[in-house]
């Protein structure tokens, strides 16, 4: 597998940080919109759309889910402004920035998952994994932030 590196700008990263403290104790979730470059192996975000997590309203604590109707609808939309998705973010209350089984379950390849780890409604951590080309496990990806 190829060494991966999304490049994120502060302002997206306190984003997802107010995101993930504003749902505490649930699971918030959101695309990352931007490109992918060198052959996808850098991804630079330009941007982040925050979604509804639609998940079971008793699971949302360690579950997300994102209504695929509004995915297409934002793929749509970073289309028209010559963008892709090219990551998913979430938060993990109370639990590690590590992806879980359940996110295993229904990654998708090249796409970066970000993880906001939140602890008492504040980020502790924040890491992006890809799914490895065997989709048995997540491998940690290179993170830069810019400013």
């Amino acid at each position: 597998m190829f060494r991966t590196t999304i490049i994120i700008d502060q302002c997206v990263v306190l984003e997802m940080h107010n995101h993930a403290s504003s749902t505490y104790p649930e699971e918030c979730c959101g695309l990352l919109l931007g490109k992918f470059e060198d052959n996808l192996t850098r991804k630079l975000v330009k941007g982040s759309k925050r979604m509804e997590n639609v998940f079971e309203k008793e699971e949302r604590y360690r579950r997300y889910t994102i209504d695929p109707i509004k995915y297409m609808d934002a793929e749509n939309e970073a289309a028209v402004s010559n963008e892709e998705i090219i990551g998913i973010y979430h938060s993990h209350p109370n639990a590690a920035a590590r992806p879980s089984h359940f996110d295993l379950n229904f990654a998708w390849p090249l796409l970066s998952y970000v993880v906001v780890e939140v602890r008492d409604s504040k980020p502790a951590a924040t890491k992006s994994w890809i799914l490895k080309e065997d989709r048995s496990d997540f491998l940690l990806e290179d993170m830069e932030i810019s400013r």
